[in-house]
């Protein structure tokens, strides 16, 4: 009996500890500038030219020339809509090294 238990509970345990939440492997705020002749020269709506990554609160910012992201504009975030030349900062995140979610922090039009 005590072995079925035993057994049990390190089931139970092992069950709890795949289901804790997701590690974030890269956290980073990205600067950029809207470029709206560049979106149209590319068929895009929107394309952000970023020139500045730093390290996000959850982890380091490892983008570099070998770890390359796609830039998927968020839901809702509406920035074709912006100036040409505004500046946006947004945030990168990824969970468990797989693709990552964008979120628009700040938008400062010109």
């Amino acid at each position: 009996m005590y072995k079925i238990k035993h057994l049990l509970a390190a089931g139970l345990l092992s069950c709890c500890a795949a289901g804790a939440s997701a590690e974030v492997t890269q956290d980073c705020i990205l600067e950029g500038t809207v470029d709206k002749q560049k979106a149209a020269s590319t068929g895009r709506d929107v394309y952000v030219a970023f020139h500045s990554a730093s390290d996000g609160r959850e982890a380091d910012c490892r983008l570099n020339r070998r770890h390359k992201v796609e830039f998927k504009e968020p839901k809702n975030a509406m920035i074709e809509n912006v100036p040409d030349g505004s500046k946006v900062r947004y945030r990168y995140r990824e969970e468990d090294n797989n693709s990552g979610e964008w979120q628009l922090i700040d938008v400062s039009m010109h």
